[in-house]
């Protein structure tokens, strides 16, 4: 529980060849292969105030002072649901003068979309941080030469996406206001409540040497206690528990072509740690450690698809490891997948078909994407 957002913030520029975002190579305990591309800032309040006598955060004034840079977002978004309770962070992006000379660290640099194009597509590049703010975006300021997906031959699934994201009719608009009653009626009937409990009150939990874990183990996962030692960080060394799971995690975001257009399933997710108490995540989220259990016929079809190539077309599939300061090494397979025409699934109350341009429109409204969701439509951007 960390009641203060972190900042999660990108400086962006526009030079004469192509935008570019401004990354840091961080290093954090968890992370698979130690150090991955971050956003420029990704800093806890304690730690850019220097509240444990650590260094100072670099560029850090940019996303807590008004400078010359323009802001083109600043929204709060949440973290994991199931492993937070009430985590949400200020995703943040700032626009600097493309000719503004800005002195870089070592562990920061410029990459450009067309790099981008490729991170987003590969094993462990980008951290989840990263993926959560380039999904916030607006992909109009990413994309070259006319705009996103532009660049792509009729018939492709990125010239489908295309056609998704410009989908932004009247019929469209009437989708996003039924969807947000729909959001709003399930927070109703949901009517969570939750209270924070000391472990020596849990049944089948044993605190053991150097970590507290289920006695049945059906949970996946112990909380595990690690000495770190970090050089480049705002402190070089500290001790803190992480989360350790057993297992690959899954999340796949699922297309399909309906009504002559390319729409994505999306799931409401009923997880304790959103205020919400309920969001919108992607067609199938599996955590790491996580028993697969089809809680209806609906799941089961679909997961059975998926896993059997049963009528759908794997577009993209990489692993990314989940937050590397609370996890150690969790890693989920994200996937892009799409539906032939002829496959009819289950009707099920907890899911809705929407166009990329729907989602596109729900994701800047804060408490309503899941953080999974918006790492696999980070995803899309490989076809940018």
């Amino acid at each position: 529980m960390q009641p203060q957002p972190a900042i999660n913030g990108f400086l962006f520029r526009r030079t004469a060849d192509h935008p570019e975002l401004l990354f840091q190579g961080r290093v954090e305990p968890g992370n698979i292969d130690i150090m991955q591309l971050a956003p420029t800032v990704q800093s806890t309040e304690a730690n850019y105030k220097q509240l444990h006598g650590g260094r100072e955060t670099p560029f850090v004034d940019w996303f807590t002072e008004k400078k010359i840079g323009q802001v083109l977002i600043d929204e709060l978004q949440s973290e994991e649901g199931s492993r937070y309770h009430g985590k949400y962070n200020r995703n943040i992006v700032i626009e600097v003068p493309a000719n503004l000379e800005l002195p870089l660290p070592p562990n920061c640099r410029w990459y450009s979309v067309d790099a981008l194009r490729t991170f987003v597509a590969s094993n462990n590049i980008l951290n989840t941080d990263a993926r959560s703010v380039l999904a916030c975006m607006d992909w109009g300021t990413l994309a070259e030469n006319g705009g996103p997906f532009i660049r792509h031959a009729p018939g492709t699934f990125g010239a489908s996406l295309r056609q998704s994201y410009f989908s932004n009719g009247a019929e469209e608009s009437q989708g996003i206001s039924e969807t947000l009653r729909w959001l709003a009626q399930l927070r109703v009937q949901c009517s969570l409540r939750s209270r924070i409990l000391p472990i020596t009150a849990l049944k089948n939990w044993k605190i053991e040497q150097g970590e507290i874990r289920e006695e049945c183990r059906e949970a996946g996962f112990a909380a595990r206690h690690f000495a770190v030692v970090a050089r480049g960080r705002e402190v070089s060394s500290w001790d803190q528990p992480l989360i350790d799971s057993a297992g690959v995690g899954l999340v796949c975001l699922v297309a399909q072509r309906r009504c002559g257009m390319l729409q994505f399933l999306i799931k409401a997710s009923y997880e304790i740690g959103f205020l919400e108490g309920v969001q919108l995540s992607a067609s199938l989220c599996i955590n790491p450690g996580q028993t697969v259990r089809a809680q209806n016929r609906f799941e089961s079809e679909l997961f059975s698809r998926i896993e059997k190539s049963n009528g759908a077309i794997l577009h993209m599939e990489c692993r990314q490891s989940e937050e590397g300061g609370r996890f150690y090494q969790d890693e989920n397979r994200y996937q892009i997948v799409e539906l032939t025409e002829d496959v009819i699934l289950p009707e099920s109350e907890d899911c809705r078909w929407m166009t990329l341009g729907q989602i596109r429109q729900l994701i800047s409204v804060p408490g309503t994407i899941t953080i999974e969701a918006r790492g696999a439509l980070a995803g899309l951007l490989h076809w940018i």
